[in-house]
C-alpha cells in the first residue's frame, strides 16, 4: 500500500513538471524564436493516459524534459534587420560568459553600428562583429540567403551560423537563447538559409498545449483521489489491527 501511494506521489511529481513545461510554453506562444519544452513520461504514465487509471504499485514514472527544435512558421515583417533561419542552425550571440545560440533574429544596431540582439549583445560574424557604417541607413542593408550582409553595396561580413549534431546538448537560458553544455562542438550550418525581413515564430501549438494542460490537471486530480482512497483504506486496516 505504501509503495502504491509512493508511486502515485511520483506520478504527481512528474505531472507537476509537465504542467510547468506546458505553462511555460503557453506563456511564450508569441515569443520570437522560442522553442517549446516537451516533457515525456515512462510507459507506465502513457498507460495511465490511455486507460484512465491511477498508476499501480511497481509502476515507475520518470519525467524527461527536452526542447523541441522543430522549424516554426516565418513571420514576414519587412524590417531590414529582422532575419529568420530556414533549416538547422542558430545565430551566435557573443557574451562575456561565452557564446549563446538563438533562432531569434530580431536584430538592431548599437551606437557604434554593431549588429546586436534585443539585449544589446553582439551578433557574431565569421570574422568578428558586423558593423554597419553610420552613413548607411538600415533600409540599405541587404542580407543574402547564405548570411552575407551588404550595406549600400559594401560587404560588411557574413553571419556566423552554427549547428549541433545533437541539439540536446543545448540548455535554455532565457530570451530564446541556449548555451551548449560541456563546450559541445559546433559545426557550420551549411544548409541553413537566411530570410531577411522575417522572423521565426514560436513553435508552440497553443491548442495542443491547452488540451495537454487540461489532461494533466485531470490526471493530477485522479492521483490525489487515489492517494486519499488508499490512505483511508490503510487507516481502516490499522484500526482493525489495533482493535
Amino acid at each position: 500500500m505504501k509503495g502504491s501511494i509512493a508511486t502515485n506521489a511520483s506520478s504527481m511529481q512528474a505531472l507537476d513538471e509537465q504542467y510547468r513545461a506546458i505553462s511555460h510554453n503557453l506563456a511564450n506562444a508569441s515569443t520570437t524564436g522560442y522553442k517549446r519544452r516537451v516533457t515525456s513520461f515512462a510507459q507506465a504514465l502513457q498507460r495511465q493516459v490511455a486507460g484512465g487509471r491511477p498508476l499501480e504499485t511497481g509502476d515507475m514514472v520518470r519525467p524527461v524534459t527536452r526542447t523541441d527544435f522543430s522549424q516554426a512558421a516565418m513571420n514576414v515583417t519587412g524590417r531590414s534587420l529582422d532575419m529568420a533561419i530556414e533549416g538547422d542552425g542558430f545565430f551566435v550571440i557573443e557574451t562575456n560568459e561565452g557564446p549563446l545560440y538563438t533562432r531569434n533574429g530580431s536584430f538592431m544596431t548599437d551606437d557604434e553600428g554593431r549588429l546586436t540582439d534585443a539585449m544589446g549583445r553582439t551578433v557574431a560574424g565569421e570574422a568578428g562583429p558586423l558593423t554597419i557604417p553610420r552613413d548607411v541607413g538600415v533600409t540599405d542593408v541587404h542580407v543574402t540567403r547564405d548570411g552575407h550582409i551588404h550595406a549600400d553595396g559594401r560587404d560588411i561580413g557574413q553571419l556566423r551560423l552554427e549547428s549541433f549534431e545533437d541539439p540536446s546538448v543545448l540548455a535554455p537560458v532565457g530570451d530564446s537563447c541556449f548555451r551548449a553544455e560541456n563546450d559541445a562542438a559546433t559545426q557550420p550550418a551549411e544548409d541553413a538559409v537566411v530570410h531577411q525581413g522575417a522572423t521565426e515564430s514560436s513553435n508552440v501549438n497553443t491548442v495542443e498545449d491547452l488540451v495537454g494542460l487540461i489532461t494533466v490537471s485531470r490526471m493530477y486530480e485522479a492521483n490525489l483521489k487515489s492517494i486519499a482512497s488508499k490512505s483511508e483504506r490503510m487507516s481502516r486496516l490499522l484500526q482493525v489491527a489495533m482493535s
